[in-house]
């Protein structure tokens, strides 16, 4: 496929789904990894542990996070760290993050058919795409999402970032 970038050596033992590698924190229902849906348990095992979310592994001292306007406000995100590998696989193989996407799936992943929605699915639902941002920090700390209970998020708020790009990042 034409959208599909080269994959970085340290991702080739990942499964792959459709040529894209599968992140780490992706959820799996019935064997089929739901791409867009965050597994709780890893993701809470990479915020607290300083994984990737992409590849798994520690992450070094600087990281990407991948930041909407709305968490650019509250300066966290529900989406942990990448390492900066993997941050430039994403930021090309992602179609949300390459901008590649104009809209959010009208419906719920058929994978996900019977299963509770999550909290905030109604509100992304044939919306219309938002920006990215990749906010580079040397950390971060955990703590509660101020807008979505029940979940972590990794915030600058404390440890300002280094910089802040938005996505997609032209060439």
């Amino acid at each position: 496929m034409p959208d599909q970038p080269d994959i970085p050596v340290h991702l080739d033992g990942r499964s792959r789904q459709g040529g894209l590698v599968v992140p780490w924190i992706t959820a799996t229902v019935s064997g089929v990894h739901v791409f867009g849906t965050i597994d709780a348990h890893a993701q809470q095992a990479c915020l607290h542990g300083r994984r990737c979310q992409v590849c798994g592994q520690r992450l070094p001292a600087r990281a990407v996070l991948f930041a909407r306007p709305a968490d650019l406000r509250q300066a966290c995100t529900v989406e942990p760290a990448t390492c900066p590998p993997c941050a430039n696989y994403s930021t090309h193989a992602c179609p949300m993050l390459a901008g590649r996407r104009d809209r959010y799936r009208p419906t719920g992943h058929p994978a996900l058919a019977g299963l509770p929605p999550s909290d905030d699915a109604h509100l992304r639902r044939a919306a219309p795409a938002e920006p990215w941002f990749a906010v580079w920090v040397r950390g971060y700390d955990v703590r509660p999402h101020p807008d979505r209970s029940g979940l972590l998020a990794a915030s600058w708020a404390r440890i300002p970032p280094l910089t802040i790009r938005r996505l997609p990042a032209t060439t």
